[in-house]
């Protein structure tokens, strides 16, 4: 997961659907990378959005949010480099119980997608994680997420998985199959994938909808 709107939908996603894809014996792992880096090394950089498709991206990020239950609003710096909270969140993930970092990756989004917060200032970093540790523990994890094998091990997690966009799900089935996919909008392959049964999104009748109230 990288620091992008559709990854906090993904994370989001991730975190609803774990329960029960547990109890089916899947494991489930969120692993924080860098975008950007991602992208540079498969050939696919980052290109402004065209005019033409920035109505759409502001619709789609808004709906998507709005039926996950998140407020999803434009930041006025944007794009950022969101290298630095990726070294946070990494070093959180690897040194802290994964409650923390599980509060610390939408903390980060939210800031940012939510509250304008640039997040890739020790500043914005401050306040996004604000009562999540302690600001003096805040400004310790920031130090320590600089460190040169932090900064290697954030390398590593990006490269390792050979995505060219976030959210980046990998999935590997009984059968040792491993898939890849890119957004936020393919559980239903995810699922197939994994033998794991689900319900497709379908159109309820009026009559059951009336019978629901």
């Amino acid at each position: 997961m990288s620091v992008s709107p559709y990854s906090w939908f993904g994370f989001t996603n991730a975190l609803r659907y774990r329960p029960l894809l547990n109890a089916h014996g899947v494991s489930v792992e969120i692993i924080p990378f860098f975008l950007g880096a991602a992208r540079d090394s498969v050939g696919n950089t980052f290109t402004p959005t065209p005019k033409a498709k920035e109505a759409f991206a502001k619709q789609d990020s808004e709906m998507t949010g709005e039926l996950l239950g998140l407020k999803v609003v434009r930041p006025k710096e944007f794009p950022i480099l969101s290298l630095f909270p990726v070294r946070v969140a990494t070093w959180v993930k690897d040194h802290y119980p994964p409650e923390k970092f599980e509060a610390t990756f939408p903390a980060l989004s939210s800031a940012y997608w939510s509250k304008g917060i640039n997040i890739s200032t020790p500043e914005g970093i401050l306040q996004a994680l604000d009562g999540i540790f302690p600001p003096e523990e805040i400004k310790d994890i920031m130090q320590k997420a600089v460190a040169p094998e932090n900064k290697k091990r954030v390398i590593d997690l990006t490269m390792s998985a050979g995505a060219f966009g976030a959210p980046w799900i990998i999935a590997v089935n009984a059968d040792g199959v491993r898939k890849d996919w890119f957004g936020n909008d393919r559980w239903d392959q995810v699922f197939y994938h994994l033998g794991v049964p689900f319900t497709p999104v379908r159109i309820v009748s009026p009559e059951e909808a009336k019978a629901k109230l």
